[in-house]
């Protein structure tokens, strides 16, 4: 009788036990549940949600398109601020072309300097793949250089041909605004590196030009534009967390 009595006791002391720890854990999850999660732990998830860092940014460019003339942001680098959704920046690029042949040589120098932005207009859901448009309004001088001979021949009375020859020097420059505007897409690697590409159509309006020979100079009262299709590929780092 004492043992069948201890065996009910100590089964209905474990029922008990098993009935309070269900309680205590139901109230545990509700009590989680019912507490918002912290500033820090929200701000991490979102920054890991952008899929991206912000920050300074240098980009890249490598440019292929049907001209000598190099536009916008074209075949140089972009440096400026990444966003969550846009960036910009400032684009640089320099091309000369020397040629050199039997005495004579020129160069063609073509600095410009182009104001640049991107603009989201997608991107998965984890903000590692993005698509954009790009565009910018920059200004761009180029500059001619060009030396060679002359060569003047006179015949006397006699016919006696006598030629001397003499240097002859020119330059000519003009000032070009490039028009740029395409389309493109990047993929972040990491959160501080990604790759892209993009096209687009060009414009190049000529603002002003003079040509110098020797000590003269004179403005050219002349107006042109082109207009042309490219295509760029592009690495961007951004500097940030």
């Amino acid at each position: 009788m004492m043992i069948r009595d201890g065996l009910i006791a100590a089964v209905l002391a474990s029922g008990s036990t098993l009935t309070l720890a269900a309680h205590a854990e139901e109230a545990g999850r509700a009590e989680a549940a019912a507490t918002p999660p912290s500033a820090a732990s929200v701000t991490g998830s979102h920054a890991e949600s952008e899929g991206h860092a912000s920050g300074l940014m240098v980009q890249a460019r490598v440019q292929s398109q049907s001209s000598l003339l190099s536009l916008g942001a074209g075949s140089g680098f972009l440096v400026g601020y990444q966003g969550p959704s846009y960036s910009l920046g400032l684009g640089f690029g320099l091309t000369r072309v020397g040629i050199n042949a039997s005495g004579d040589s020129a160069s063609l120098t073509l600095l410009q300097v182009a104001p640049t932005a991107t603009i989201d207009v997608w991107h998965s859901a984890d903000g590692r793949a993005r698509a954009n448009f790009i565009g910018s309004v920059g200004y761009a001088r180029a500059s001619l250089s060009a030396t060679g001979t002359t060569r003047s021949c006179t015949v006397s009375g006699t016919g006696v041909e006598t030629c001397t020859s003499k240097p002859l020097e020119g330059t000519a420059s003009a000032t070009l605004i490039p028009v740029m505007l395409g389309f493109g897409g990047d993929y972040f690697l990491s959160r501080n590196f990604a790759l892209g590409a993009e096209f687009g159509l060009q414009a190049l309006f000529l603002a002003d030009a003079g040509v110098s020979s020797g000590s003269s100079s004179q403005k050219v009262d002349a107006g042109a534009n082109a207009q042309f299709a490219y295509g760029a590929l592009r690495a961007t780092f951004v500097l940030g967390d």
